[in-house]
């Protein structure tokens, strides 16, 4: 599946299906620079986490399921052995020549999301030549003021089997992106890399113009739920 969440001025975010790899189904999540319509207030400066607009009524308490805790099954995911937890082993590229500590953000955005108690997926760096299952890569910047992109695949039935994540060094008109706007746009990345889908509540990371520095209660709830729906789901096989 080949996903993509775009990234600007503001992490705005948008969801479509690219091209498929050949017998591997792909999706691209692509985060953009900018604003989300009707949502985003104009940003006085970059990598400000900030919002200031209109309020959005969230649902009650999650944006993963409905009232009757039915999780979407076109959701991907990481396939989970019953009642066991999965560690994924992220590597990061090496980073820009002017920049060698670019991918520190990124590293605070995983410590984030490993910090949710009762989630049975957590990230770990992947040591020396051992194969991952995400990997981080940067470019000097998107051409459609994107600021980073998340890529998978996944097998036949819709299970997660790799994940790139592709950050942005620079804003389209050149100026380098700030530690603290790539940890929005990270932490964003990292959400849809575990399988979250966008929310509308900008208090939550998975807003398509992320300003939140810390997972939001429904942060939590959602990817709880995700996970809590597959473990459901295989012990009822």
């Amino acid at each position: 599946m080949n996903r993509r969440d775009a990234a600007a001025s503001g992490t705005a975010a948008c969801r479509g299906v690219a091209a498929h790899r050949p017998r591997v189904p792909a999706l691209r999540a692509c985060a953009a620079v900018g604003l989300a319509v009707g949502l985003i207030a104009p940003v006085p400066l970059r990598g400000q986490a900030r919002y200031s607009g209109p309020a959005v009524v969230p649902p009650p308490s999650a944006y993963v399921g409905d009232p009757s805790d039915v999780v979407p099954g076109h959701l991907s995911r990481w396939e989970l052995e019953p009642s066991a937890s999965r560690t994924l082993t992220v590597r990061f590229e090496s980073p820009p020549e002017d920049r060698p500590d670019f991918w520190q953000p990124a590293s605070r955005a995983l410590d984030v999301w490993n910090t949710v108690g009762g989630l049975p997926v957590t990230f770990r760096p992947a040591a020396g030549v051992e194969p991952a299952e995400v990997e981080f890569r940067w470019t000097h910047h998107f051409d459609e003021s994107h600021a980073g992109t998340t890529d998978w695949t996944t097998d036949g039935e819709g299970w997660l089997r790799s994940v790139t994540v592709t950050l942005a060094a620079r804003h389209v008109d050149g100026t380098p992106m700030s530690d603290e706007f790539l940890l929005l746009v990270a932490l964003h990345e990292l959400g849809h890399a575990l399988g979250l889908p966008h929310s509308d509540d900008p208090s939550d990371v998975m807003h398509p113009g992320n300003r939140n520095r810390r997972l939001s209660e429904r942060d939590v709830q959602s990817v709880l739920r995700l996970y809590e729906a597959i473990a459901t789901r295989e012990d009822n096989q």
